[in-house]
């Protein structure tokens, strides 16, 4: 869907974060594409270099929206550039049953294919139990007006993956774009093995910082069960109907060049 030359401008080339990402240059509906420089997903910010703050304080972010936990941002406070005068909102979560996989890692008492049933599990709750998150993130966008916003957690895939996968669906993206973006993390996974333990297995390694299709699937399919369809989603689930939707891509996109 993105051409090699949007592929590069895609991750910022920061030292201290491995999958901060323009959400620009896809293709939405229209005949239109995402805006370049407007909407931001990242993993952790806690290890920014100066030189990556003098980066990304260039983009004059706006809003800044934060997943991750009390804890998680105590163990690991951002790195934001001086005297950036951004929004930042704390959001944190954890699905269902999220703390007990975690528990299990860190005991060695799961295998790769637990990890995979226990985040396909978490996906489903993402577009039922959080909307109320979500709706968050899609108004932290509306009141930006077209200013650069940026979402994040720790690795960037579960948390803010759907939370892109939002974003993009408000935008009129279609399904095959909305799980490319979610399956680029793979070419940009985040160091934790702060979360696991010594010993642990490198298959039940792999399985958690990997982006997989069922799971993102999971979710998107949950979604449509739950809400009739995207639209139904975004109407009844986040409360934003035809009129928002049309001022926010109005906003965010603009025609696909030629």
């Amino acid at each position: 869907m993105t051409s090699k030359t949007s592929e590069k401008q895609r991750r910022l080339p920061l030292e201290g974060a491995v999958n901060f990402r323009d959400l620009g240059g896809y293709p939405v509906v229209g005949g239109r594409q995402t805006r370049w420089g407007r909407l931001f997903r990242s993993d952790s910010l806690a290890a920014l270099t100066d030189r990556d703050l003098d980066h990304v304080g260039a983009i004059g972010l706006h809003h800044l929206i934060d997943f991750r936990l009390p804890h998680e941002r105590t163990a690991h406070p951002n790195r934001l550039p001086s005297g950036a005068s951004l929004r930042i909102s704390e959001i944190g979560f954890w699905p269902a049953g999220n703390a007990e996989m975690l528990e299990e890692i860190r005991n060695l008492r799961i295998d790769a294919a637990g990890i995979e049933r226990a985040t396909t599990a978490h996906y489903r709750h993402y577009p039922v139990d959080h909307c109320t998150e979500y709706r968050k993130v899609l108004e932290a966008v509306e009141e930006a007006a077209g200013r650069p916003v940026l979402i994040h957690c720790v690795s960037g895939k579960d948390r803010t993956g759907f939370g892109a996968a939002v974003i993009l669906m408000a935008l009129g993206a279609p399904k095959s774009v909305i799980v490319e973006d979610y399956l680029l993390t793979n070419a940009y996974r985040r160091d934790i093995g702060h979360l696991m333990p010594s010993g642990t297995p490198a298959s039940v390694a792999e399985m958690l910082t990997s982006a997989r299709p069922a799971y993102i699937e999971a979710a998107l399919e949950t979604m449509v069960a739950t809400f009739g369809s995207f639209n139904g989603y975004l109407e009844r689930g986040l409360g934003f109907d035809a009129r928002r939707l049309q001022i926010f891509r109005e906003r965010l996109t603009e025609p696909t060049p030629e």
